[in-house]
């Protein structure tokens, strides 16, 4: 049996701007020039932020297992979005 480690989003380069990015939840996220301690600092406070509200997100089921993270939208909700 493998055992699985939590992985989180990586702190990576986007070349063309030369700044440091991590994407969240589809969601790019530009941290300043990369290499920089200004923008680890900002990658760590991303994860952490982003980490808290996984957690609110996903209260246990019974049996431990995590909750889906949203529900989908019905067409209603969508219409008045």
């Amino acid at each position: 049996m493998s055992r699985r480690s939590q992985k989180f989003p990586s702190y990576s380069h986007h070349k063309a701007s030369g700044q440091a990015i991590v994407r969240l939840d589809c969601v790019d996220h530009y941290l300043g020039p990369y290499g920089s301690e200004e923008s680890h600092e900002r990658y760590e406070r991303a994860i952490a932020e982003w980490r808290l509200r996984r957690q609110e997100a996903t209260p246990l089921k019974s049996g431990n297992l995590p909750c889906p993270l949203a529900s989908p939208l019905t067409v209603n909700e969508l219409i008045l979005r």
